[in-house]
């Protein structure tokens, strides 16, 4: 397992030179209902959603370190998934929690200390399975810590059933977190929250005198200016989130801020998380329909089955019958599907070895089941 985890190391190291693409977050809100809105943005566009049972014990899948996380699963969860499952890039659990990453290239992670150490990714399946408020989240920065062994830097935006919300960041090694009145817009991209609030400020949005203008991000040059375009990418968002609803519902002014920064070819779906209700919506890269998914259709005890969603194919007909039981085998196909498009294009200049394939494929078959939840400390 060992030799497999070096592998692993190597081959994510070269995500760090990834193209980015710039997804969106934000959190929306009124006397009745929250939701959580998110763009995935990326050159891959497989993916699947999975159910999370409670009672499971776990561990971090971290190379170098032997101080490891470990803790047992309080709560289910749904998630949206693209390199194997307990991978997840955002998801909600049966508390209302929604956790979502982007990527953040300014990302610095803590030093080796005396804190747990977990991988990016896990971290996220982490506060999903233990975690039920915005501040049990950021209080977990106290006996956890995102191992830097990953060079891969995300920061993230998170809410609560009350309504909270957080940006949570890694700068310079220490977390650094926006909530309440620090947060005046719950809205995330790919640049620092500070960064992108400085840049608002002078848009009438914000007090200052240029209006936002509505640039087609369809057709945007990423490799022209980066930081330009998430800035402007934050700035139509906000417009957007500031307009009246208009005859559109929570969900769907939502979706039509989601539509508004949709990124060419690269948005590979596009999820809110109806906090309120326990149901989360979605539309996959064709972005014909919109798919509806219920927390009480599914069952997170821990001796039930483990199902999967395909992204790219659901529809909206009958799409509780469209899932399949979790396998190995379904595992191993969709982490190739990930890795494969990246080797093709160049983004990687070697071929995935099968171990690494394979250690992402039986790594949730190492995990135990349970009979009880205890702290997850």
């Amino acid at each position: 397992m060992k030799a497999k985890l070096v592998l692993i190391l190597f081959v994510l190291q070269f995500l760090f030179f990834l193209k980015v693409e710039a997804c969106t977050t934000f959190v929306l809100k009124d006397s009745s209902q929250i939701v959580f809105g998110r763009n995935f943005d990326f050159n891959v566009g497989s993916g699947f959603v999975v159910n999370n049972p409670k009672g499971i014990s776990k561990y971090a899948l971290v190379s170098n370190e032997d101080n490891v996380m470990r803790w047992t699963s309080k709560f289910g969860s749904v998630t949206f998934n693209q390199f194997g499952r307990e991978f997840p890039y955002e998801g909600m659990n049966e508390k209302g929690l929604v956790v979502a990453l982007m990527i953040l290239s300014k990302t610095k992670y803590p030093e080796i200390d005396n804190r747990k150490a977990t991988s990016p990714l896990q971290w996220i399946q982490y506060q999903l399975d233990v975690a039920s408020t915005v501040d049990e989240v950021i209080a977990s920065d106290s006996f956890l810590r995102i191992s830097k062994e990953l060079p891969i830097g995300i920061h993230f935006l998170v809410c609560d059933a009350s309504g909270k919300a957080a940006t949570i960041e890694f700068v310079e090694g220490k977390m650094i977190y926006h909530v309440d009145k620090q947060l005046p817009i719950p809205l995330l991209t790919n640049n620092t929250y500070d960064e992108s609030i400085s840049y608002l400020r002078q848009f009438d949005i914000m007090g200052g005198e240029k209006p936002v203008q509505w640039n087609n991000f369809y057709d945007i040059d990423w490799k022209q200016d980066v930081t330009l375009s998430v800035n402007q990418l934050f700035a139509v968002a906000a417009k957007k989130l500031n307009k009246p609803n208009g005859s559109l519902n929570l969900v769907g002014k939502a979706f039509d801020v989601l539509q508004a920064v949709t990124v060419n070819d690269h948005t590979q779906w596009s999820v809110v998380f109806d906090i309120s209700n326990k149901k989360i919506y979605f539309k996959n890269a064709k972005r014909e329909e919109t798919i509806n998914l219920n927390f009480t259709d599914f069952d997170f005890e821990s001796n039930g089955e483990v199902e999967i969603l395909d992204i790219q194919s659901a529809t909206s007909v009958n799409t509780m019958s469209q899932l399949k039981l979790y396998t190995p085998e379904i595992n191993r196909e969709y982490i190739f599907n990930a890795f494969k498009p990246l080797t093709d294009s160049g983004f990687f200049p070697v071929q995935i070895p099968d171990a690494v394939i394979e250690a992402y494929t039986q790594f949730p078959g190492t995990l135990t089941y349970t009979d009880y939840y205890p702290s997850s400390k």
